[in-house]
């Protein structure tokens, strides 16, 4: 499934890019949507920009500007990116309130600048109380009247905040923005918005009523073991999962082993968010855009590696073995290097090797079981020879994963 973001650049004085706005985009035509929904259109633009894309090709890793309404300021929704790569965009028609601020101060205290959109006037009481953690204001240079702007830059200057000149047109607005006081830039003067894509994971939507099941119970009752196995049934939730680690707090801290240790990682709290972020789009079952034979074979050679692992009295391993077989084509479904994926995602040192084809013991049983997918029985007898494992015995689990696939699918597909 193709998925689309557009991207504006945010220039300094010297016309360097300081980073870049974000904005939802639904195909490959350059316009706004003005029907969509504001929750869903920025948890798509998360969603496709920082576990999708990613950040590395689509800012070259500057800071994001992203639109963030009131209900998902107020769900925390910003807090479990890295802050050194999002800032957290207030829209106009968002309320100044107590609850407000207290969201600010709280994304403040993590590390985040927060940047106040379409600014035109500053006559609102309310704003000045919100001022103290706002980084940066983006001034509609097209609507502000001359004695707003004024207003506006002094104000800006009184609180040491940023200037930001949105709209620019024209080489004399761009000069005047600049004599006037305005650090940072943006219009179509510079560049329109461009569209970048990725290719996404389709999702069971099964997958999500179970997550949110299971995370919606008291925090003593949460089962760790369910919410895995859920994940174990769902490349496009484990992908993404690896992809948010990478792209959060969490980043370089641990090599993941297993999905088990992504989850325990991340934490309940931060999968609500997570789950919840991913989840607000239609509530229609997602459309299987890829080809559903290369997510059975992914699942199909997930549980034959686990299997033969454990076959292989390798137990200890086997959930290592699992993510192995069921990122082994990764490659294939989001039509990106192998190579280029590692660097996005967390993984033991020893999994990437065995992903990128380099020969260790992941590798190996990866070969195993894909020579079995492929009835390549001549390098079947060659690999089994020395492995006090017989061919029938390799067989036997090759069918019951089959079952397990077929199984999993009638669960998600039936009606």
């Amino acid at each position: 499934m193709e998925v689309f973001v557009a991207r504006q650049p945010i220039l300094d004085k010297r016309e360097h890019v300081f980073g870049y706005e974000l904005l939802y985009r639904n195909s490959r035509e350059n316009r706004y949507v003005p029907t969509v929904d504001g929750n869903r259109a920025t948890t798509e633009v998360l969603r496709n920009s920082f576990l999708t894309i990613g950040l590395d090709r689509l800012s070259q890793n500057k800071p994001c500007f992203i639109n963030f309404t009131e209900d998902l300021l107020f769900g925390k929704v910003a807090e479990y990116f890295d802050p050194r790569q999002l800032i957290v965009e207030i829209l106009e028609d968002v309320t100044f309130s107590i609850d407000l601020i207290r969201v600010c101060r709280g994304l403040k205290e993590k590390g985040f600048s927060i940047a106040l959109d379409d600014v035109i006037c500053v006559n609102q009481p309310s704003l000045y109380e919100l001022l103290p953690y706002i980084d940066i204001l983006k001034v509609d240079i097209q609507a502000a009247s001359v004695q707003s702007r004024k207003e506006i830059i002094y104000l800006a200057n009184q609180h040491n905040i940023t200037l930001l000149a949105e709209k620019v047109e024209t080489h004399e607005e761009h000069r005047r923005s600049v004599l006037e006081g305005f650090d940072l830039f943006q219009g179509f003067y510079f560049s329109k918005p461009d569209i970048v894509s990725g290719i996404d994971i389709p999702v069971f939507q099964t997958s999500y009523v179970q997550m949110m099941k299971e995370l919606s119970l008291p925090y003593d009752e949460i089962n760790i073991d369910r919410l895995t196995e859920v994940l174990e049934q769902d490349l496009s939730l484990t992908y993404k999962l690896l992809r948010l680690i990478n792209t959060s707090v969490h980043k370089g801290m641990v090599p993941i082993q297993s999905i088990k240790q992504a989850v325990m990682l991340v934490g309940t709290e931060a999968l609500k968010k997570w789950v919840y972020v991913l989840s607000i789009e239609e509530s229609s079952p997602v459309q299987m855009d890829v080809n559903p034979i290369i997510t059975k074979t992914s699942l199909i050679r997930a549980k034959m590696c686990e299997q033969v692992a454990v076959r292989l009295r390798l137990t200890g391993q086997a959930a290592g073995f699992f993510l192995t077989g069921f990122l082994s084509m990764v490659d294939v479904i989001t039509k990106r290097p192998m190579k280029e994926i590692m660097t996005s995602i967390p993984l033991d040192q020893e999994i990437k090797q065995a992903l990128v084809g380099t020969e260790n013991v992941y590798r190996d049983i990866l070969d195993l079981v894909i020579a079995m997918e492929k009835a390549d029985f001549d390098k079947l007898d060659k690999m089994l020879e020395d492995a006090e494992f017989k061919f029938e015995e390799l067989f036997e689990i090759y069918g019951q994963a089959i079952t397990w696939t077929d199984q999993l699918y009638q669960d998600h597909f039936s009606i």
